[in-house]
């Protein structure tokens, strides 16, 4: 009579005991996985080797995946996880590397277009075909879910809870049909009454063309979004357009005409500036200068150099701008004497420019990224080669140095760097 309340007794102490070891352990891996402030400070990427995915960490190298044929890493918003594709051709897996169990998990086996993660949380979404999907891979028993069919290309709204979609533009007897523009919920699990349609882009004239769109990025503290409107794939090798979306859809703006590439155009640190690769051409080493558009005024500021040609840039703070630049040459100019980018420092409020690198000969340094701290590092490739480096600069008066060596060249160059290098970005 009198036990029974004692034997609940021991059996609440225990459920207690259980509960709070269960709290330690989580709390020690959470611990173990949030670096301190200097660590973080060092930088982290993911990249490929011609023997697999690895991570640097600092100074720390370790391979995560042993394979070949292996591409496209890319951190989650939290550096948890890395996602990567194994295969070619139209046929891929999608798997995701758990840094903190040192886990893979495979997603999907099939066509995989864009993968790309939630802002906040462990969500990756890609497209197959036109079906874009979702999957929430911090819960382990979860299967992906199609979000939205007919989808273009699409970016994650800031709070992780839907995307932005454009559909593709189709050819009809009177003229191409007008791209429109999207806000799908994650959840929409295919139901159209939950789509909303933010706005439609101008139809075909002699003045605008476009069958479809790049990623949106998101700026002006999340009320607008950039993008890259692009025509035909012969008319979009030469010239595209560059707009601003407001958010509710309300205002439209036509930015200006440059080439596909969606590492030509990036927000300032504070989202209130527009830098963007202006220029028409499908030569990237001629009429290619870095420009900067004020969403507070409107304006225009031209930072290219007269004799110069611009390309991959990345915002070192909110007032500097490292960009890709080369002397400018066109076809006439022989192969031999074609000049190879370097690196420069951008002041865009004063508006001088100073040389950064000084790569060999045949040697080309592009795709900069900016580290925590404002450390810069970027590809050196070489003429010939198979394999490539990561540079690091700690300040612009600093030593470069080799921070990742024997760096695999990216397989199809459409792709290009992203393929190979993910670079960890500070959310």
């Amino acid at each position: 009579m009198y036990e029974f309340p004692q034997l609940v007794h021991v059996s609440n102490e225990v459920n207690h005991l259980k509960r709070l070891t269960i709290l330690l352990i989580s709390m020690l891996l959470v611990m173990m996985y949030v670096p301190s402030h200097s660590k973080a400070a060092e930088g982290k990427a993911a990249f490929i080797r011609e023997d697999g995915l690895w991570l640097k960490d600092g100074d720390v190298e370790r391979r995560l995946v042993e394979g070949k044929k292996l591409t496209h890493p890319k951190f989650s918003s939290d550096a948890m996880y890395i996602s990567y594709l194994v295969g070619e051709g139209g046929t891929k897996e999608l798997w995701v590397y758990n840094r903190v169990t040192r886990l893979k998990r495979k997603v999907f086996t099939g066509e995989v277009l864009m993968p790309r993660w939630s802002p906040e949380g462990q969500k990756l979404a890609w497209k197959s075909g036109k079906v874009l999907n979702v999957i929430d891979v911090s819960k382990p028993t979860a299967t992906f879910e199609n979000v939205i069919l007919g989808a273009g290309n699409y970016s994650w709204t800031p709070d992780s809870k839907g995307f932005v979609v454009s559909s593709s533009a189709n050819l009809q007897p009177d003229g191409w049909t007008s791209v429109q523009i999207f806000l799908v919920p994650a959840d929409a699990k295919g139901d159209l009454k939950k789509v909303k349609k933010i706005t439609t882009l101008p139809p075909m004239s002699e003045f605008f063309f476009a069958i479809g769109t790049t990623t949106f990025k998101w700026g002006m503290k999340n009320k607008v979004f950039a993008f890259v409107a692009c025509p035909t794939a012969s008319l979009s090798a030469d010239s595209n357009t560059l707009m601003v979306v407001s958010k509710n859809g309300s205002t439209t703006k036509i930015i200006g005409n440059m080439l596909n590439n969606p590492n030509w155009f990036h927000w300032s640190p504070n989202t209130e500036r527009l830098a963007y690769i202006k220029g028409i051409g499908r030569l990237v080493s001629e009429n290619k200068r870095l420009t900067i558009w004020d969403s507070r005024s409107g304006k225009e500021v031209d930072l290219g150099f007269q004799g110069y040609a611009d390309g991959d840039f990345t915002w070192r703070n909110n007032r500097e701008i490292i960009v890709s630049r080369q002397i400018e040459w066109g076809w006439e100019v022989p192969v031999e004497k074609r000049s190879k980018p370097f690196l420069a420092l951008v002041d865009t409020t004063t508006r001088n420019a100073k040389r950064l690198t000084w790569p060999e000969v045949g040697a080309r340094d592009e795709f900069p990224k900016t580290l925590p701290n404002q450390e810069v590092v970027w590809v050196r490739s070489f003429e010939n080669s198979t394999q490539s480096k990561v540079m690091k600069k700690s300040n612009p008066a600093s030593k470069e140095t080799v921070w990742i060596d024997k760096l695999a060249r990216p397989s199809e160059e459409y792709y290009g760097w992203p393929s190979v290098l993910d670079v960890y970005q500070v959310k």
